[in-house]
């Protein structure tokens, strides 16, 4: 048996030919890009590209009785832009819990506070002394932009000097804050400079605590110290294990270094024996990270430690260390080392098949389920299910957006939707499948079709709540899906390779991501670009009709109601008790034609024609069946 499509006419093929030639919509700012020659038609960096970087060198210090936070820092600041900055904006995230603040979700009015004190700031030679006075420094939202008496010079390398203090949240748990009474998951602590890029200049938005982050990669020498009672894990290797551990466990870490099999690095009764730090700790830990976009770190003094390692890259032989810390009450932590160990593994070498681009990853039993370079706040699970799920993918924002530079705040499906499809396709692999095929595939098919399906290219500052969490995750993670369906597993990697390796630690765009891909595969997919990701379309197919012609070759006619390019599968169910399944691209639909017909010739009458699977999202359900004896569009019995 054998179904084929059929061929397309002069007509429809000539609208192919009109489609793809269809430019997409660009913005005045990205067209200017372009024109500058920041940004390149064939989706790589343009030969004018500059990026901004800023090193830092932190000290911080953190009482949990007080849960005072204090911090001194300098800030090495390349301007690489061929613009001289008249004013710098530096951000103060934990001002999301300032009184008065603007935010659009809810927080325990006990954990307000008056936000980020600034005791010293040093721009160059210049002090800021008067941070009161607004034409040098004006705070708003989680911002504070500063105007030096000097303007900092294009292609110039500055100084900043920064001494602050805050109080760090107990309750309300937005990304950052305490974990239980002697445990803290500490993030976006430190003030920071905001991304000037060649496209939007200065970064002027205000966490208010739904669209997540964009920052400029740098190196970090960071110290934090805690009580000598206290281990500190964070972003980055530690330099100085030897000074607060005790033999014991750093040998168990040089042993968990070697192997992938779980090593307990700390385990329940290693407390109880004073087995887990040296004679004389420090409570100072040092960290250091090269070309990372954030610096996060935990703590706590009574959390066990599991470790392992895996081989990310077989040319170099290069490891990653993958930790676990977590609460001994949560058993589902027990196994979240394996499951981490694993996806680290599968990601390096199955999907995306790059090496995992950091030599660590740690794995902490917090409040969250949030990523960070190197670190992961997790919440615990209620089952195995949810565990791998949830683990394989915060991990998986190890690529996006951490290797790759992505403006998650404006286009959160650069980065949530790879995160999407990556944990579908690696916790199905952990024996774990997603229950709905794709991760929020469901969520996606109650808002499409409404005025809540925004397309996707839509600024994501501009919308929040459900639409929010549904083109980020779903929709995002389903045209990921659909692409490669399309193109097939060896074209699908070689773009998606191409496109990471041109970004590594770069900001791309979306239109660099669609340039990208059409530039490598040799195709021009504007036609699958325009309605995934900048037009108000919708899934929805229907089986139209069933009929044979006289030479027995059954015709069947799918028609796309919604307009959306998605795949068609088929079961095909004879009289006989034969079933055939066939499936078909997106690619079904490039040449902007809404009826696609099947045909082919079977050794027994059709009885029952069901479109759809658990990966093709379909807004309505009612027209994905026919069987012998309905009533037809046509109005007669077949």
């Amino acid at each position: 048996m054998k179904l084929y499509k059929v061929c397309l006419s002069g007509i429809l093929a000539f609208a192919a030919l009109n489609a793809n030639s269809q430019a997409l919509y660009q913005t005045a700012i990205i067209k200017s890009a372009f024109e500058k020659g920041t940004r390149a038609v064939n989706g790589k960096p343009g030969a004018n590209y500059w990026q901004n970087k800023a090193d830092y060198k932190i000290k911080m210090n953190f009482d949990p009785q007080t849960k005072v936070l204090s911090g001194e820092e300098t800030i090495t600041y390349f301007n690489n832009s061929p613009d001289a900055l008249s004013r710098l904006i530096i951000r103060l995230y934990p001002d999301f819990y300032k009184k008065g603040i603007e935010r659009n979700t809810q927080i325990d009015p006990k954990d307000e506070n008056e936000g980020v004190v600034i005791d010293f700031l040093k721009i160059n030679e210049e002090q800021i002394s008067d941070l009161q006075n607004n034409k040098k420094a004006a705070r708003y939202g989680t911002n504070l932009m500063v105007t030096p008496a000097t303007a900092v010079a294009a292609k110039s390398e500055n100084t900043l000097v920064i001494k602050w203090h805050y109080t760090v949240n107990t309750g309300s748990q937005q990304r950052t804050g305490a974990i239980d009474a002697t445990s803290y998951f500490i993030a976006y602590s430190f003030p920071r400079l905001s991304v000037y890029d060649d496209i939007n200049g200065w970064d002027t938005w205000s966490y208010k605590g739904t669209q997540e982050f964009y920052n400029d990669f740098g190196n970090y020498e960071v110290e934090v110290t805690a009580p000598k009672n206290f281990i500190v894990w964070a972003t980055g290797e530690l330099q100085n294990g030897y000074e607060n551990l005790s033999t014991t466990v750093t040998e168990r870490l040089k042993l968990a270094a070697t192997t992938n099999k779980t090593v307990h690095v700390i385990d329940s009764t290693d407390y109880k024996k004073n087995n887990v730090f040296s004679a004389n700790p420090t409570g100072s830990w040092k960290f250091k990270a090269t070309n990372v976009s954030d610096f996060a770190f935990a703590l706590s003094d009574h959390y066990l430690w599991d470790a392992s390692s895996v081989l990310a890259d077989s040319v170099t032989k290069r490891r990653v260390m993958v930790n676990t810390t977590y609460n001994k009450i949560h058993h589902d932590y027990f196994e979240v080392q394996d499951i981490a160990n694993k996806s680290v593994e599968l990601m390096s070498h199955v999907y995306p098949a790059v090496p995992f681009p950091f030599p660590q990853i740690t794995v902490v039993d917090g409040t969250d389920q949030m990523e960070y370079p190197m670190m992961v706040n997790d919440n615990p699970s209620p089952n195995r299910k949810y565990a791998v799920q949830l683990t394989t993918h915060e991990i998986f924002h190890s690529y996006f957006p951490f290797y790759m530079g992505i403006n998650e705040t404006q286009y959160a499906w650069m980065d949530e939707g790879w995160a999407s499809i990556g944990e579908t396709v690696l916790s199905a692999l952990l024996g774990e499948p997603e229950d709905e095929g794709i991760y929020s595939k469901t969520r996606y098919e109650k808002v499409s079709g409404t005025d809540l399906d925004v397309p996707l290219i839509t600024n994501t500052k501009n919308y929040d709540g459900f639409a929010y969490v549904t083109n980020s995750y779903g929709k995002g993670a389903l045209s990921y899906h659909v692409l490669r369906d399309m193109l097939g597993d060896k074209l699908f990697f070689k773009a998606l390779h191409q496109y990471m390796n041109d970004w590594n630690g770069k900001h791309p765009t979306p239109y660099d991501y669609f340039n990208s891909i059409n530039n490598t595969t040799g195709k021009n997919l504007n036609w699958f670009w325009k309605p995934w990701f900048f037009e108000w379309v919708y899934p929805d197919l229907a089986v139209q009709n069933v009929s044979v012609d006289t030479k027995g070759q059954t015709s069947i006619v799918i028609e796309n109601k919604g307009g959306l390019p998605v795949p068609i599968h088929l079961v095909i169910k004879l009289e006989n008790g034969k079933e055939v399944v066939k499936h078909f691209t997106a690619e079904s639909w490039a040449t902007g034609n809404t009826e696609f017909v099947a045909k082919g010739f079977f050794d027994a009458k059709v009885k029952s024609v069901t479109i759809g699977d658990e990966f093709t999202p379909d807004k309505i359900r009612d027209n994905n069946k026919w069987e012998a004896g309905q009533v037809t569009k046509q109005g007669s019995l077949k």
